[in-house]
């Protein structure tokens, strides 16, 4: 499939490496821009790299959106976008303080 994404602007997070990274170089392909994301500057760099080496027009933003004060700097960073790839995951997932964790079926727990 051809698609032109001439003057678009492409979001992926997570995209230092693996599936991310991939679909930021086949946007990249279609003539996006594209802003590579991730949680370490170095592995940033080094991504955008490997794009802008293909010829690529890309830049990154180090953020971890895997908290508040790491969306609020992408999105400070960042604040208008085309196209959104949200590819970042977490390995350590946050609950807040009132959730709880249930264990066994429900029919085994006391009302």
């Amino acid at each position: 499939m051809n698609i032109d994404l001439s003057g678009k602007t492409a979001l992926v997070t997570g995209s230092t490496a693996g599936i991310g990274h991939a679909v930021a170089r086949g946007l990249a392909a279609s003539g996006a821009s594209v802003v590579i994301n991730g949680r370490g500057k170095d592995k940033v760099d080094a991504a955008v790299r490997k794009l802008e080496g293909a010829g690529a027009k890309v830049r990154g933003i180090a953020a971890d959106v895997s908290t508040a004060a790491g969306c609020e700097a992408l999105v400070a960073a960042l604040p208008d976008v085309d196209i959104l790839i949200n590819n970042a995951a977490s390995s350590n997932p946050r609950t807040s303080s009132t959730s709880r964790t249930r264990t066994g079926p429900a029919s085994s727990r006391s009302t």
